[in-house]
């Protein structure tokens, strides 16, 4: 901290030893340790030294103060015993003695500016121990703790800093208590959180005052993440020039949820995660509606009531924030449930909605998709509680409408190479108009704007009718007439704002088979030309530029690549979470094979690459995409989902890989097959198949939650084209060979002409495998046989 103050004119030594004499009265329980201090002072600062006190003090002293021997006036020629006391202790009288003396010194040569400073750092580190040695204690009640924190806080920051070691052990109990114990997690926010930081967020905890909980890891990560860019922010010259903000956000604790599982006598649901996954399926529906529908203790209520009170109208978001979640290793992408809250209406009324939401949040930690990630992950033993966050939603209305002007994922690291000018380094973003919703999730015929951060210019589209193709028709709104999460035409949206801040990076416009960016934010004209292209977001504006930095500066502070979501309200620039990016296995240079003969070719890529080798393929199943598009009914559509869902299973142990039509995962069955995390995690590698006269195209979908489940289970990706001249697709083998289906699934014989499962060494006469070579830096990638290795 600089220090602006004007430097005191040195007045008379009495007036400042009267001035230390009445600090010494003030803190009487700090007296001896005040006057330590000043000792420390006067010693360091090289004024007077500690022994240079002590003999003064013996000189002044009468004879039966000074007759005692001193350990260090041992004769130089006797030999030192080890064992021996090495400094004199000093009665009563004596100490009172080095008191005056320590004062008069401190009179003569201290300002009171500089004794206020003393004394105040003296008081700091008083309740810094204090607070750490509560902090540490195994039962401590929060509001005794959060006291505690606001004592230490109201003390003035003062000119001069707690020892750096003192304030980390400090820091390191608190973010322990209240944000995390992953050592990993406590090496980088220790580096990073102040003690001060710690006051705002117990102002903004929910829960009751006799217990304790961390409030989770995707606030905790909010809440780093921010401090690391504001602290940047004021020492580094390239950072943004705007601030970047935080919505206003409350942390309901872990513990709470265990006061709502006894509350309700849900304790019967702590043992849910050991069950079959498939009973684990059956039950969510009953579960939901349990919870939904339960109360909570007046304890949790009573500060949520005063929370939106205070909030107002203003619509929310109920995200979960385990403690599981967001860690090093472990990042429960889209795990577990995250609610928008209209939170319109009286007060009554919005309570229960956000109430509600919260107990979904709860519920969430008992669907199948979370227990299986965690069996993967062995973590099925932890006891995992979940806390709660609530946030302020990011945006402004536009009609009857609220949603963000544009909103995003971030990745330091880009795995996606279309072009061997981009850097992986550099980061990628992804980014949609209105709710982040579809830039996370994988969604119907919407495309996000995928930005490589070093050239955000640069896109795989170059034809108007490509790049229209490609665009957003939909975006994720908040109605507020309706009082619901909404999918309306972005078209319909706009058609309510004839002026929206931050239109002109979103929107271009097309006119006689051409697009022009929009040349200002209150120049829309008629909404049905609008195209969201981000081509100003991404050509004249410094926001990619800004996105970069804030990845660069995060990922050295954590120490790997990092990914963000942010958002916008078309004037502020929002940070909504920050995670260690989910990584895979290390990746090894591949090359792809040249010498190997046609008939043993199976299928050939040549674009949205990643470089991978898997190999030793036993068994290919494919859902055939004439057939799936045949279809006519949701029932017979989730027949295809259930049958995928029983192949993961009964293929556990082998290494199997899945062809589809479409996009793996989309909540629109008509453009894929639904699937999640616990139906596909045991599979090698989702082939995504774009065929022409099926209208199926495959999206890129990096930066999604459910691509950072395939990451993370280092699970591959790869999209098919077959019907792009110079590629393989051999129908003869895909569709020819022998379909296992019946033989593995006897219950799953009816979707036989729609799954076809080929056991690849039954497939071929001399028993190989399938192999895939995947090289993103050359954008090759072909499946063909090989033997076993």
């Amino acid at each position: 901290m600089n220090d602006k103050r004007q430097p005191d004119e040195q007045p008379e030594p009495e007036t400042v030893r009267q001035h230390i004499l009445a600090a010494l009265k003030r803190h009487p329980t700090l007296r001896v340790r005040i006057v330590r201090s000043l000792q420390i002072a006067l010693h360091s600062r090289g004024i007077v030294s500690v022994e240079q006190i002590q003999d003064e003090a013996k000189q002044q002293m009468p004879a039966p103060h000074t007759n005692a021997r001193e350990p260090a006036d041992e004769p130089a020629d006797e030999p030192a015993d080890d064992n021996a006391p090495q400094a004199a202790r000093w009665d009563k009288y004596q100490r009172e003695v080095m008191l005056g003396l320590i004062v008069d010194y401190a009179a003569q040569h201290f300002t009171p500016t500089e004794i206020d400073d003393i004394v105040n750092l003296t008081h700091k580190r008083d309740e810094a121990q204090a607070l750490e040695e509560i902090a540490t204690l195994s039962q401590i009640s929060f509001g005794l703790l959060k006291q505690k924190v606001k004592d230490f806080c109201a003390i003035p920051a003062g000119q001069l800093k707690l020892p750096e070691h003192e304030a980390t052990s400090v820091r390191v109990a608190l973010i322990k208590r209240f944000i995390s114990d992953q050592l990993e997690f406590v090496g980088v926010a220790k580096k990073h959180l102040a003690i001060r930081d710690f006051e705002d967020i117990v102002d903004r905890i929910i829960g009751n005052d006799t217990g304790l909980g961390p409030i989770g890891g995707k606030a905790g990560g909010m809440v780093l993440g921010a401090k690391i860019l504001a602290r940047a922010g004021e020492t580094d010259p390239d950072a943004p020039p705007a601030k970047i903000h935080v919505p206003e956000s409350f942390f309901v604790r872990a513990d709470a949820m265990g006061d709502f599982f006894n509350h309700n006598g849900l304790q019967e649901f702590y043992d849910q995660k050991y069950k079959p996954i498939d009973e684990i399926r059956r039950e969510s529906g009953l579960i939901l509606r349990l919870f939904r529908n339960a109360d909570f203790p007046p304890d949790i209520v009573a500060p949520i009531r005063q929370m939106l009170e205070h909030l107002g109208e203003q619509p929310l978001i109920v995200r979960s924030s385990s403690l599981l979640e967001d860690r090093f290793g472990t990042v429960f992408a889209g795990k577990y449930r995250s609610i928008f809250v209209v939170n319109q209406g009286g007060i009554d009324e919005r309570l229960e909605a956000l109430l509600g939401a919260i107990a979904e949040v709860y519920a969430s930690t008992l669907m199948p998709d979370p227990i299986s990630y965690r069996q993967h992950h062995n973590l099925l033993d932890y006891n995992e509680n979940m806390g709660v966050l609530i946030q302020k939603i990011v945006g402004r209305q536009i009609g009857p409408y609220f949603l963000p002007v544009y909103a995003g994922v971030g990745l330091s690291h880009n795995p996606y190479r279309r072009n061997p000018r981009i850097r992986p380094e550099d980061g990628l973003a992804r980014i949609v108009f209105g709710l982040g919703t579809r830039a996370v999730d994988r969604v119907a015929t919407d495309f996000p704007r995928m930005i490589p951060l070093g050239l955000p210019s640069v896109r795989p589209e170059v034809q108007t009718r490509d790049i229209v193709g490609m665009s957003q028709r939909q975006a994720d709104v908040i109605d507020l007439e309706q009082r619901r999460f909404a999918t309306v035409d972005v078209a319909e949206v706009m058609r309510h704002g004839s002026s929206v801040p931050g239109a002109s990076k979103v929107f271009s416009t097309l006119k006689h088979g051409f697009l022009r960016p929009l040349m200002g934010d209150g120049m829309i004209g008629d909404t049905a030309d609008l195209v969201v292209t981000f081509d100003n977001f991404c050509q004249s504006s410094p926001i990619p530029a800004w996105i970069r930095w804030c990845l660069q500066t995060l990922e050295k502070a954590y120490g790997c690549p990092v990914d963000i979501e942010f958002a916008s309200d078309g004037v502020d620039f929002y940070l909504l979470q920050c995670r260690p990016q989910a990584t895979g296995k290390d990746k090894v240079k591949v090359q792809v094979p040249t010498d190997v003969p046609p008939e043993r070719r199976i299928f050939s890529a040549d674009r949205d690459i990643i470089s991978a080798a898997v190999h030793g393929i036993e068994y290919v199943v494919l859902i055939d995409p004439r057939h799936y598009n045949a279809l006519e009914t949701v029932d017979q559509r989730l027949a295809i989902a259930q049958a995928v869902r029983r192949l993961n299973q009964v293929l556990e142990g082998h290494r199997f890989i899945l062809l589809g039509p479409g996009r793996w995962g989309s909540k629109d069955l008509r453009l894929g097959i639904r699937v999640g995390y616990a139906d596909i995690n045991n599979s090698a590698m989702l082939i995504e198949i774009a065929r022409r006269q099926d209208g199926y195209l495959p999206e890129v979908s990096f930066g999604s939650h459910f691509f950072q489940d395939m990451v993370e289970s280092d699970i591959h990706y790869l999209a098919l084209y077959p019907d792009e001249d110079g590629t393989v697709f051999a129908e003869d083998f895909l569709y020819g060979a022998a379909n296992q289906l019946a033989e593995l699934l006897p219950e799953c014989a009816e979707q036989t002409g729609v799954v076809h499962v080929i056991h690849v060494p039954r497939a071929n006469p001399d028993g190989l495998l399938l192999n895939l070579d995947l090289d993103g830096e050359r954008q090759q990638a072909l499946g063909y046989l090989a033997p076993p290795r």
